[in-house]
């Protein structure tokens, strides 16, 4: 057998393909993402990392600009440009951290919880239609992936900021 006949398929793909499974993994984000965009970004003027910004200060009022960074891997620029529109449309609301008075805290306003609550259960419900194909061990066992990886990213996302 010649050389060239006994190296596998892999071998001829170039080093970045959308057969990695980083690209397959941004693939899926994009996938579940799209409905956000036909259903509501264009319908009420919401960006996906303005959405983003309203799932953490949902669940976490009273939350820093960097903790929603950090809670949602955005970069902090991004995080920024996404509380401007927020703030813009009346949907968040801020007040100076008593214990840091460098630190501003944000909450969704009135309005902004009304549209997270009208948005959130088509979100969960896209959620549970697409592991519903897993078993509840694949979920567990996916989720402890998950967060292996996320960790793993957080260090070399670190790492190449210092």
């Amino acid at each position: 057998m010649s050389e060239s006949t006994s190296k596998t398929s892999t071998e001829h793909q170039p080093p970045l393909s959308p057969d990695m499974i980083g690209f397959r993994l941004l693939k899926l984000t994009n996938l579940l993402s799209r409905p956000f965009f036909g259903k509501f970004a264009a319908q009420h003027e919401l960006s996906l990392n303005e959405w983003r910004t309203m799932v953490v200060l949902a669940s976490r009022p009273g939350s820093a600009a960097q903790d929603v960074a950090t809670a949602t891997g955005v970069h902090p620029m991004n995080i920024s440009r996404a509380l401007a529109g927020l703030r813009k449309a009346g949907r968040v609301e801020e007040a100076r951290d008593p214990d840091n008075h460098r630190r501003t805290l944000l909450w969704l306003t009135r309005s902004g919880e009304k549209l997270y609550r009208e948005i959130a259960p088509y979100s969960e419900k896209q959620a549970e239609r697409l592991l519903v194909t897993l078993s509840a061990t694949e979920i567990a066992a996916l989720a402890r992936i998950v967060d292996k990886l996320i960790a793993r990213a957080e260090e070399i996302v670190g790492a190449d900021e210092e």
